[in-house]
């Protein structure tokens, strides 16, 4: 029973291994996913009808058109013809915005006010494309599935042993599941928003707005939040002085590519 359990751990590791692998913009580094794009597009557009089917979608207003236009400017640097590229904006206090794989973005009207003008959304609006085109959540389903069936191998030893009763059985692979969780998908949820913010500042300054705004969005983030969000190592999102920190290192690299670029006029203007 152990060497088929072993067998069976070898035969999913090699899955994983042996999953699509690509380079990520900006930041060059490899993923790999064994999660099919086609997969994870149709469950992006499913779950996004989903979400907004009930939602305060804003129609026909200037915010509404300035997401879009704002949207559009940032999909043409990333050139992904195949994404649908869907901008939606929803009148919600909360202060946030998400992306679907696929390209299916959603911003609430809250998250204006740090955003305060058309560069601010620039920036959020290539963080979130960054996360559609490193394929962010290919690579999170792909690690949970490795958490997941090592667990599962961890168990079937586990059970196999008479000094270990069903008890112990659970608090160990409980206490397992959680060293995973604070060590390896946290700190990699960590990572890919740093990643997305640097593809963030890197798209939105080859679009035409100037990068030093993606770092005073930050700093409005920072400040609104009144130092309430939990500690760093339980977060699934770094701190903000670390994604400033992050960001004041590409600065230089966004700067170039703003100087080559049409510039937008007016996108430092305040607007909310």
């Amino acid at each position: 029973m152990r060497q088929w359990v072993r067998w069976g751990a070898a035969a999913l590791s090699a899955g994983l291994v042996i999953a699509a692998c690509a380079k990520v913009p900006y930041t060059n580094r490899t993923i790999g996913s064994a999660v099919p794009a086609t997969s994870l597009f149709q469950l992006g557009a499913t779950t996004y009808a989903e979400m907004l089917s009930e939602a305060p979608i804003e129609r026909g207003t200037e915010d509404a058109r300035r997401l879009a236009e704002v949207g559009q400017r940032i999909a043409a640097v990333v050139d992904r013809p195949n994404y649908a590229w869907e901008f939606t904006l929803v009148r919600d206090e909360t202060v946030n915005a998400w992306c679907l794989p696929g390209g299916y973005i959603a911003f609430y009207t809250g998250i204006l006010p740090a955003l305060q003008n058309e560069a601010g959304m620039a920036f959020v609006m290539g963080h979130e494309v960054g996360h559609a085109v490193a394929n962010h959540s290919g690579e999170r389903m792909t690690a949970q599935l490795g958490v997941t069936g090592s667990l599962a191998v961890v168990d079937a030893l586990v059970s196999q042993s008479a000094k270990v009763n069903a008890q112990q059985r659970a608090l160990l692979v409980g206490a397992l599941g959680l060293g995973a969780e604070l060590g390896a998908l946290l700190p990699f949820s960590r990572a890919h928003e740093k990643e997305a913010d640097v593809i963030g500042m890197m798209t939105m300054a080859e679009a035409g707005y100037a990068p030093k705004q993606a770092l005073t969005v930050w700093a409005r983030m920072q400040a609104m939040s009144g130092g309430s969000a939990p500690p760093a190592f339980l977060s699934t999102h770094p701190s903000h002085q670390a994604r400033i920190d992050n960001l004041e290192e590409w600065l230089p690299q966004a700067r170039k590519r703003y100087q080559r670029a049409p510039q937008v006029e007016g996108a430092a203007t305040a607007l909310w």
